[in-house]
């Protein structure tokens, strides 16, 4: 089965013309792997791509007086399929999470997939036991009164984010410590799929890819095409 390969290229690249180089190069790649790219909201009527496309995020009303706000009806037209929700950065601006729960609804209500970001809030030094009862807290808000079996679930260790290394902060192998979060997931929520974000590139993708995690949300890699054409070609 085909892992899920998310890539977020939040605040990326300066121009659409660097964008489109980018989608292009990526398109051309025959991928082993099933490909979502996540461009900025004004690229995405613009790229023309096979690719399936997603939104970094979404406004939980379809319209009305919410200025620079995005809806889900207004993102189906450009055939966006995937919304990530809830990112730590979007937490971290103050995003909460009855407005998390509220913009997953707003997504199922109009067929588009919520990708659906937890982990804001952890530290290095937390055991798995205690990752897992704060994720737990996350999740049961975000997914209140939702089907489970329509959401993808990202995790999101925050030490590792934007390092470019999972492995240094952490004393346990990474790999185990994502595979450990990803199946109590999968298994306590009953979710579609379980990714893995936190500075996955072309040289440990495959480590977390082999394990029982369903994909991955990629970040900085995404934006260099030789690299994440390595990643979304890689052979389970």
């Amino acid at each position: 089965m085909k892992k899920l390969i998310i890539a977020n290229w939040k605040m990326n690249p300066k121009s659409f013309k660097e964008a489109e180089k980018l989608v292009l190069a990526i398109s051309k790649t025959k991928a082993t792997q099933h490909v979502v790219i996540c461009p900025p909201f004004v690229y995405l009527s613009l790229l023309k791509t096979k690719l399936e496309l997603g939104a970094q995020d979404m406004f939980w009303q379809n319209n009305g007086a919410f200025t620079g706000q995005v809806s889900a009806e207004m993102l189906k037209q450009f055939k966006v399929k995937y919304a990530i929700i809830g990112h730590s950065e979007r937490r971290a601006l103050g995003e909460t999470d009855n407005e998390v729960n509220l913009k997953v609804k707003a997504a199922l209500a109009n067929k588009i997939t919520p990708v659906l970001c937890v982990g804001y809030g952890l530290s290095h030094d937390m055991a798995d036991e205690e990752v897992m009862q704060h994720l737990q807290n996350q999740l049961e808000a975000a997914l209140y009164a939702v089907d489970p079996k329509k959401v993808i679930v990202a995790y999101e260790p925050v030490w590792a984010i934007s390092t470019g290394d999972p492995y240094k902060t952490k004393n346990i192998e990474n790999p185990d410590h994502a595979e450990r979060i990803c199946m109590f997931v999968r298994i306590k929520f009953k979710v579609a799929k379980v990714l893995y974000g936190g500075s996955s590139n072309a040289l440990n993708a495959q480590s977390f890819l082999e394990r029982q995690i369903d994909g991955l949300l990629v970040g900085g890699a995404s934006l260099k095409a030789e690299e994440f054409n390595q990643i979304i070609t890689i052979k389970i």
